[in-house]
């Protein structure tokens, strides 16, 4: 019953927020200036008159979507952006447009599959021999698969990629040039609206390990790694505060990934926002003052959002809330698979 309550509330908090009316609805709220598009430069006309000069930004899945979009925005603002992609190619192609949009050529590629722990460390090593800091960390990259698959490593693939290497790993290995960027630093893991439908299940539901091919539910092996990040964000926020740790909800994004997805049922999420729509309140997040920002939170559209509304009429009710043992248990497993 809890399920059915959660998944139906958050369908229905989804029509009136995460599509492009909701988003059209938010924007009219926005204090600070709003860009049309994620290339235009500083000193242009329509620009937010925001500076990223001296950052560095390293963003995850950047070769398409979403991650692009912040990629451009990040360089078109004078940031030293690094790219992190699997396929070369895609990622020079992208690195290339990207160059052309916003004249500056502090674009580099990372190659590696975030989904493997060997591949995570490979680019951190890369990263470390190049930058001695990093002022803001996207973890952008992720899968929603359909058919359930592992990687080389014995990992359920979207676990993998989504929680366990491409955010926890991934931002733990960082944590020393996330603190030579000062006060300011942050990272931030893209989740979703989807992690309003469950609480982190139990260790065996969250890593798949024990589905049959037959049996295994893609969509919820998303919602439970997007419920992970939010809960590695928190425990983080406590355990380093001089870091900045967020996670965020793009919204409903009509990208190729929701394509190919969620097919013809991708109707049910219109009118979808479009790619900006989705990255510009994310990318908003690279450069807000730390004061104005709540380390740990939950944010779309520029706002902290509740973390969950499966209580009666869309209050957070404890369908969907995790105890301080569940996710020490998460942390240590976290933990214990990337052996550290």
């Amino acid at each position: 019953m809890g399920n059915t309550i959660a998944s139906a509330q958050f369908y229905v908090k989804g029509t009136r927020q995460f599509n492009r009316n909701g988003y059209n609805k938010a924007v009219k709220s926005y204090s600070d200036p709003l860009q049309t598009s994620a290339s235009i430069l500083r000193n242009e006309d329509g620009a937010d008159n925001v500076d990223l000069g001296g950052k560095v930004i390293m963003v995850t899945g950047a070769n398409s979507g979403i991650g692009k979009e912040m990629a451009t925005y990040a360089a078109a603002k004078g940031a030293h952006v690094y790219m992190v992609c699997r396929s070369k190619d895609r990622a020079e192609a992208a690195r290339d447009e990207i160059i052309s949009l916003t004249s500056n050529d502090k674009v580099d590629i990372l190659l590696g599959d975030l989904s493997l722990k060997s591949q995570v460390q490979k680019v951190v090593n890369e990263f470390k021999r190049r930058e001695e800091k990093v002022d803001c960390l996207v973890c952008n990259a992720g899968v929603l698969l359909n058919k359930r698959s592992e990687t080389s490593e014995g990992n359920e693939t979207t676990f993998a990629c989504h929680l366990l290497n491409g955010s926890f790993l991934l931002s733990t290995l960082l944590i020393p040039q996330l603190k030579a960027a000062g006060s300011e630093s942050r990272a931030i893991f893209v989740s979703s609206g989807g992690m309003y439908n469950s609480k982190l299940p139990s260790w065996e539901l969250t890593t798949s390990t024990g589905a049959s091919k037959d049996k295994y539910d893609g969509q919820m092996a998303y919602v439970y790694a997007k419920r992970g990040q939010v809960l590695l964000a928190e425990r983080y926020a406590r355990d380093y505060p001089e870091i900045t740790w967020l996670t965020c909800h793009p919204g409903w994004v009509d990208t190729p990934a929701v394509d190919s997805a969620y097919g013809s049922s991708k109707k049910y999420l219109e009118p979808m926002r479009k790619v900006w729509e989705g990255a510009e309140g994310i990318s908003w997040l690279f450069w807000k003052e730390k004061e104005n920002l709540k380390n740990g939170a939950f944010y779309l559209d520029r706002k902290p959002q509740t973390k969950h509304v499966a209580g009666p009429f869309f209050t957070e009710g404890s369908h969907t809330k995790n105890s301080n043992k569940d996710v020490d248990l998460m942390m240590d497993n976290l933990k214990k698979n990337c052996g550290l």
